[in-house]
C-alpha cells in the first residue's frame, strides 16, 4: 500500500511557467529571422538591376553580369532557409502547445491528489487512488519531457539553417568585393556598379547580424531547455 505521508508531488504550475519561458526563448530565436524573406527579395531585385546595368555597360559589365547569377543562387538559398524556418517554427509551436496542455492536465491531477490526501485516510482505497494518480502524473511528465526534447530539437535544427544563412552572408560579401573591383575597371559605369557593391554590403551586414543574434538566442533556448529537462527527470525520480 502507498505511504501517503511520504509520497511526493511535482509542481506542474512551475513547470508550465518554465516551459512557457522555453517557448519564449525559442520564439525569439526564430524572430531574429523575421526580415529574412524581405532581405532575400531585396537581393533579388538588386541582382536584376545590376544585370540591367551590366547590359548597358556591354563588355565592361561582363564580370558584374556573371556575379548577378551567383547572387540569384544565394537568393534561392535564402528562400529555402526561410521555408525551412517556417516549418520548424510551426513544429515548435505544436510541441509547446502539447507540453502546456499536458502540464495543465497534470495540474488537475495534483488537485485530485491533494483532495485525496486531505481526506486524512491511510485506507487501502486511498492508497490505491494515489498510486493511480501518481502513475498518471509520471506518464504526463514523461510526455512533457518528450515535447520539451522536440522543442530543443527544433531550435538545434534552426541552428543548422542559421549556419547556412551565415554562409550566404560570407559569399555575398565576396560578391560585393568583386563587384567593387569590377566597378573600378568599368569607366563611366563605376558609380552605378559601386552602388550595387555598397547595397550588397549592407545586406551582408544584415545577414551577419541575424546569424550572430540567432546564435545567442539559440544558445539561451537550449540552456533553458536542458535545465528544464534535468529538473523534470529529477521530479520523475521521486514519483
Amino acid at each position: 500500500m502507498l505511504n501517503v505521508a511520504k509520497q511526493k508531488s511535482i509542481d506542474s504550475t512551475q513547470f508550465e511557467r518554465e516551459t512557457g519561458d522555453l517557448f519564449g526563448h525559442c520564439l525569439q530565436a526564430f524572430h531574429v529571422f523575421a526580415d529574412l524573406q524581405q532581405l532575400s527579395e531585396d537581393m533579388r531585385v538588386l541582382s536584376l538591376n545590376a544585370e540591367l546595368a551590366a547590359g548597358r555597360a556591354g563588355e565592361k559589365g561582363a564580370g558584374v553580369r556573371a556575379l548577378t547569377q551567383y547572387t540569384r543562387e544565394l537568393v534561392n538559398r535564402l528562400n529555402g532557409a526561410s521555408d525551412d524556418m517556417a516549418k520548424l517554427k510551426g513544429q515548435m509551436y505544436s510541441h509547446s502547445a502539447s507540453a502546456i496542455r499536458i502540464l495543465q492536465q497534470n495540474i488537475m491531477l495534483e488537485r485530485a491528489d491533494h483532495a485525496v490526501r486531505i481526506s486524512g485516510s491511510e485506507a487501502e482505497n486511498t492508497g490505491k487512488a494515489l498510486e493511480k494518480i501518481n502513475d498518471a502524473k509520471a506518464t504526463y511528465l514523461q510526455t512533457t519531457l518528450e515535447q520539451v526534447r522536440l522543442m530543443i530539437e527544433c531550435v538545434n535544427k534552426l541552428g543548422v539553417v542559421s549556419a547556412d544563412v551565415s554562409g550566404v552572408g560570407s559569399q555575398a560579401a565576396s560578391i560585393s568585393t568583386n563587384v567593387a573591383i569590377e566597378a573600378s575597371l568599368s569607366g563611366q559605369f563605376e558609380g552605378e556598379f559601386r552602388q550595387v557593391a555598397n547595397a550588397m554590403q549592407e545586406y551582408v551586414e544584415q545577414l551577419r547580424n541575424m546569424a550572430d543574434n540567432a546564435a545567442r538566442a539559440i544558445r539561451d533556448a537550449i540552456s533553458i531547455g536542458r535545465d528544464l529537462h534535468v529538473r523534470a527527470r529529477e521530479n520523475l525520480s521521486v514519483l
